[in-house]
């Protein structure tokens, strides 16, 4: 489950947590113009934090009487190399770093934000690598580039990317600096999707791109990946 839709329907609900039913729930789910994607994120949130309760608790929510919402089909959007290139040549430190957070680890917007390479970026026996703070406060270690590596600390021990909120840049602010040097419906967002897509397409190892992307199923990995015909034509011939 993720905790921070728990916490979110818990402060717009505001009864005793036991007292809750499925009505308050589709309640709460019909006051939001939410995509449908992040509808089912939010109320499977919720159903599984009744599930678990429930074999602990007496509760009123019957999870199974929670309507169930489709994921709406997947379409992976990879940034071109185009769209990439104009990103590491902008004038902008902040862009360019952030662009290569993206498309080379496969980082979101909050999470590039948090870096603080003073206490992120650790050593092994292979190189550097990364402790990436993500969702739901789950962290996970993600190799970096030694180039990579050698930009982040060179930005000093603090916030890579400092600003106002908590002191480093809120995750939307990253975005518009970023959104706002790429073409016309391209997002940061897509520069996530070309790390997957590429990753899986030179490796086929799709346990290993869920993780590094902070993917809690392999189904969500599999949206992002635009996979291209020529790739599934070597699949087909493989068989032959």
């Amino acid at each position: 489950m993720r905790t921070d839709w728990i916490r979110r329907f818990a402060r717009a609900v505001k009864i005793d947590p036991w007292a809750v039913t499925v009505i308050d729930a589709v309640r709460w789910s019909s006051e939001h113009t939410w995509a449908s994607d992040t509808r089912k994120s939010a109320l499977d949130s919720v159903a599984n934090f009744y599930r678990w309760a429930s074999t602990i608790y007496a509760t009123m929510f019957d999870v199974d009487r929670l309507p169930r919402v489709k994921a709406s089909p997947a379409a992976p959007r990879p940034a071109d190399d185009l769209a990439l290139e104009r990103l590491k040549r902008s004038s902008d430190w902040r862009v360019s770093l952030a662009a290569r957070l993206a498309s080379e680890v496969g980082l979101r917007r909050a999470e590039c934000v948090r870096i603080k390479p003073s206490t992120d970026i650790i050593s092994d026996l292979l190189g550097l690598s990364l402790i990436v703070h993500g969702k739901g406060n789950k962290d996970r270690i993600v190799p970096l580039p030694s180039t990579l590596a050698d930009e982040l600390i060179e930005r000093g021990p603090g916030y890579v990317f400092p600003g106002q909120i908590a002191g480093h840049l809120s995750p939307a602010q990253i975005g518009k600096i970023v959104n706002r040097e790429l073409p016309p419906g391209v997002t940061m967002h897509a520069l996530r999707h070309r790390f997957a897509t590429r990753a899986y397409e030179r490796t086929g190892d799709l346990v290993s791109v869920q993780k590094i992307l902070g993917h809690s199923s392999p189904q969500t990995t599999l949206r992002y990946l635009a996979i291209a015909d020529t790739t599934l034509r070597k699949v087909v011939e493989s068989a032959a």
